[in-house]
């Protein structure tokens, strides 16, 4: 009887140290690197805007994380546009760059 206890015993313990769960260390910096975002089925403009937010919270310059594939005279008639509008955001930026105190840069 005290060996069959024993077995149970050895059992239940290889059964719970088996059953365990497997804790991964996975940093947020790790979880919302854009790599690591499209590899798990996000898509690019997700990535993309997780990026930009990161980088609007550490105090880093905006820019997009991918580029598109634009006709240079397309992108130059756009940007001519958006000058002489003053009401069209700036095109192809989801976010902009806010500084509150005035520049030189904004006459």
């Amino acid at each position: 009887m005290g060996a069959m206890r024993r077995n149970l015993l050895f059992s239940l313990a290889l059964v719970a140290f088996l059953s365990g769960s497997a804790i991964a260390a996975v940093t947020p910096d790790q979880v919302t690197d854009p790599e690591y975002m499209i590899n798990n089925g996000y898509s690019q403009l997700s990535a993309e805007d997780v990026f930009m937010l990161k980088n609007r919270v550490e105090g880093k310059p905006i820019e997009p994380l991918y580029e598109k594939n634009q006709n240079k005279f397309v992108r130059a008639c756009k940007k001519f546009y958006a000058y002489l509008d003053p009401l069209v955001d700036e095109p192809d930026r989801l976010h902009h760059d806010i500084n509150p105190s005035p520049s030189i840069s904004d006459l």
